[in-house]
């Protein structure tokens, strides 16, 4: 039992090491990281090298793997481009094993002493970093050791010669072993670790045989790492959910090509590396079962998009990937960035206007997938806000004549008016869920009025958003004086909803939500209406 304990013990300080190492880099990197990610994946070898690149620093294919689900599924990043970021972080994660793999011995301390002096004596922000992942480093290496001395006794044990047998004849075993443990503790460099603490310890034997364990071992690992973007892709989009497939049927495929091929590719590494310790031929043979399953995925990666979205079927919600922010050429031409700039916040304003609608519906019947979608438009929304803002403080550096610097001001203002709907229909959302969850029904008197008020309100919106499309500044005026019904109906339907809480006719709770929902209706009709001065280019009333 207590070989049990020290066993776990170790993996627990090598994973925890791990997650120092990678929280300290990461943190050392900013965002710079995730803006790489963001970027540099339009051509699929540049894509990979980003992946190999990003998670041989971070340590973990599957913190690299859950932030592409998270990007595709915020619309930063199409499915397709995380494809290749996906093979490229296979390679990178096998950098762990190639390190555990040196002997190091008592220099574990002095990394850690090193890293915990920087991490806690450090005023700097940026040694502090550095010395949170050099105490991960450290750690990583003491759980080696003490996973390595934990094992030792395994060798005396008839049950784990058995199993070791076992796997030596029948490579499936290994590849389930792998699975399990790695879907439990999420991490296959911990689990190839542990593999190589036991190499290192002569618990596995050496040759031929050591590779027969533990190859098949960390095939196994690379499947059951994928768990991890798995759970984070529950609830999500639909390209984020392909995102987290397209890396398990990445691995599955890859390990299902590799098993006839065994025998060989432990002569190849017996011939390559056979000079070196058993703990290296593990390194290397994780190494290049990742690198020759990418070189094969790479160039075929346009049929397996196709085979993941047959698994995982469905049309793909709209997405937007802001073209202004990459395209500086137009800024030397201040009459077509304004047309463009014009462009991105009309389709902006479009998505707001569903989101109002969706959001009205989920009051009625709160429904997840329909959350998801409205979520998924909001960051759109705010990723489109700061891309035109951005580009639109660029182009007021250029020479702009009085009216063009007009047309720039207003425009500023009605990108930030629109993200503010946006906003207000989230907050309506977060309301239907709040009433879903505590079951609050509104009384009758009550869904009449916010019919009446929401369809005003979305009429004033819908309008809008065509003169903006139009540039129509007479259509905006026309929509503007919903405005002032709007804000009367508000005021009355307050006054309506205290009179319902006096006669016992709606409780508190149920009052509230009404209020808040009446609040942001009122809300969005205030910024539609500046939006509408903003198309009629009179600065003057924002």
């Amino acid at each position: 039992m207590w070989t049990l304990v020290r066993i776990l013990g170790g993996l627990a300080v090598f994973i925890f090491g791990m997650t120092l190492m990678s929280e300290g880099f990461q943190t050392l990197a900013g965002s710079r990281f995730q803006r790489i990610l963001e970027s540099l994946t339009r051509n699929r070898w540049l894509g990979a090298a980003v992946g190999t690149g990003v998670t041989a620093v971070i340590q973990s294919s599957s913190v690299t793997t859950t932030m592409l689900v998270g990007f595709v599924n915020a619309g930063l990043m199409t499915f397709t481009a995380s494809v290749a970021v996906t093979m490229g972080a296979g390679i990178g994660t096998t950098i762990t094993a190639q390190i555990v793999a040196f002997d190091i011995g008592n220099w574990a301390f002095l990394l850690i002493i090193i890293g915990f002096s920087l991490y806690f004596l450090s005023s700097g922000r940026k040694y502090r970093f550095i010395g949170e992942g050099l105490l991960g480093l450290g750690f990583i290496f003491l759980g080696l050791a003490l996973m390595k001395d934990a094992v030792a006794p395994l060798k005396t044990m008839p049950w784990f010669k058995s199993l070791l047998d076992a796997a030596i004849h029948n490579p499936f075993l290994g590849i389930l072993i792998g699975i399990v443990l790695t879907g439990i503790v999420q991490s296959s460099s911990a689990t190839t670790g542990m593999m190589v603490a036991m190499a290192m310890s002569g618990v596995i034997p050496g040759g031929m045989e050591g590779l027969r364990v533990a190859v098949p071992f960390v095939l196994g690992a690379n499947i059951g790492t994928t768990v991890t973007a798995l759970l984070a892709s529950i609830g999500t989009s639909r390209p984020a959910k392909r995102t987290a497939v397209a890396n398990l049927l990445y691995k599955t495929i890859g390990v299902i090509i590799f098993i006839p091929l065994l025998p060989l590719f432990y002569r190849f590494i017996t011939w390559a590396f056979g000079g070196a310790s058993l703990a290296r031929q593990i390194a290397m043979s994780h190494t290049f079962f990742s690198l020759a399953i990418a070189m094969i995925g790479l160039p075929l990666i346009n049929p397996f998009i196709k085979l993941v979205k047959f698994v995982v079927r469905g049309e793909e919600p709209p997405t937007h990937r802001d073209s202004l922010a990459v395209d500086p050429h137009t800024l030397h031409s201040p009459w077509g960035a304004l047309l463009a700039a014009n462009k991105e916040a009309a389709y902006m304003c479009r998505l707001a206007s569903e989101m109002i609608g969706q959001s009205l519906d989920l009051l009625k019947k709160m429904n997840r997938a329909a959350k998801q979608d409205l979520l998924q438009k909001e960051r759109i929304v705010d990723n489109i806000a700061e891309s035109v803002t951005f580009y639109l403080s660029k182009l007021s550096r250029e020479a702009l004549d009085d009216s063009e610097s007009m047309k720039l001001v207003a425009l500023m203002h009605a990108v930030n008016d629109i993200e503010r709907a946006a906003d207000h229909a989230e907050n309506i959302m977060y309301l239907a869920e709040s009433k879903a969850e505590n079951r609050l029904e509104f009384p009758g008197t009550a869904w009449e009025e916010l019919n009446r008020i929401s369809s005003e309100v979305k009429k004033m919106f819908n309008g809008i958003v065509e003169a903006f499309e139009e540039e129509d500044p007479e259509k905006a005026e026309q929509y503007q004086y919903y405005e002032h019904g709007v804000d009367e109906m508000a005021s009355q339907y307050r006054n309506n909803n205290i009179v319902r809480l006096n006669n016992g006719l709606c409780d508190p709770q149920t009052g509230m939500v009404f209020i808040d929902v009446l609040t942001n209706l009122e809300r969005i009709g205030d910024l539609a209406n500046n939006v509408g001065y903003a198309i009629r280019g009179d600065l003057s009333k924002l």
